[in-house]
């Protein structure tokens, strides 16, 4: 399927299926999350959505998302302590009391991580954090991480109807992907932040 194609896809989607998505964004779309969020960015650029109503939908489907997998690991899921010792333990071994005094950093840097994510609601229901103070760190990094991605998303479009009016959409993907590269950059220094913490930890 063409590029096109999925962006049109995803432009005829109601504000519903936008949160279905977001939902599952981070557990079964098999494409990185960010791409998602440029993706409805986009289309906020082409008119086939509003970006201050996307804004809270997107929220609060990686929070549904996110609580998922704290309520899950918090009732101890086999399945999900499969994936955290499969995925993530041998890089990332973190001791119940070092993540514990660190649960707070953990829970908001994982959230720009892409590899980490998943670790922050995990540590959280694993060690049985309570929810209200998950839940105020996890949605203080997503207040950050959502805009910031659908901004970008509607930035680039601008740039590209600019810069290629009328050429394929696939050239088009590219400034998304350079808009992805823009990202992790800005977000570098709080992955350097979290990387130290671990460090600290290893030493």
């Amino acid at each position: 399927m063409e590029a096109q194609e999925i962006l049109n896809q995803l432009g005829a989607l109601s504000y519903m299926g936008i949160f279905v998505v977001s939902l599952m964004a981070n557990m079964i779309v098999p494409v990185p999350e960010e791409i998602v969020l440029l993706a409805f960015g986009y289309l906020a650029g082409t008119g086939k959505a509003n970006i201050f109503i996307l804004i809270p939908i997107v929220i609060l489907g990686l929070m549904v998302s996110d609580s998922i997998v704290y309520l899950l690991s918090r009732r101890g899921s086999k399945f999900l302590s499969f994936v955290y010792k499969r995925f993530f333990a041998k890089k990332f071994s973190l001791s119940d009391t070092w993540a514990r005094s660190h649960i707070v950093k953990i829970i908001f840097f994982s959230r720009f991580l892409i590899q980490l994510r998943f670790i922050g609601p995990f540590m959280a229901g694993h060690l049985k954090i309570k929810y209200k103070k998950f839940l105020l760190y996890n949605f203080l990094a997503i207040l950050i991480y959502v805009p910031t991605l659908l901004f970008l998303g509607l930035y680039f479009h601008s740039r590209i109807e600019k810069i290629f009016d009328n050429v394929h959409i696939v050239k088009n993907l590219v400034f998304l992907f350079f808009g992805a590269i823009v990202l992790f950059f800005l977000f570098k220094f709080l992955r350097t932040i979290a990387l130290e913490q671990y460090k600290k930890f290893n030493k």
